[in-house]
């Protein structure tokens, strides 16, 4: 990261509130399993679309979809989240990944998988903008 460069603050505060809920739940599971899992998930499914009920992607949903945090945001704060790539997010583990082992493993899977992985985001990405739109949430 150049000096230059700035971190979406949405996608900081999201890290600095989950991290440590995050690594506890990558400790009590064994996190390189589950990248492999995941890993092996992608492989067999390379033009997979979400149906919304996946319950295979858990390493994904513990990561990304938090959808109280997301509702908890200004309409101003939803717009800067709504704008965001999978990118901007992974900008910001990468902030922990020398501190903590686990998050420099998943920032490296998300690293090799960006496309994937990305397309997957932009779907749940889409399914809670348009809930949150019938909600009367000005995005």
């Amino acid at each position: 990261m150049t000096k230059n460069d700035t971190l979406n603050p949405v996608w900081v505060r999201y890290a600095a509130l989950h991290m440590e809920d995050w690594l506890r739940w990558m400790r009590g599971v064994h996190i390189r399993s589950y990248i492999e899992l995941t890993e092996r998930f992608i492989d067999l499914h390379p033009h997979y679309i979400p149906t919304g009920k996946e319950e295979n992607l858990s390493l994904l949903d513990n990561l990304l979809m938090d959808r109280e945090f997301i509702e908890s945001l200004s309409d101003t704060g939803i717009k800067v989240w709504a704008d965001s790539t999978l990118i901007d997010f992974v900008r910001v583990l990468e902030l922990y990944s020398g501190r903590y082992s686990e998050i420099a493993m998943v920032v490296n899977l998300f690293k090799r998988r960006i496309q994937w992985l990305d397309r997957l985001y932009r779907f749940a990405r889409a399914e809670i903008i348009q809930d949150l739109r019938e909600a009367g949430r000005q995005i």
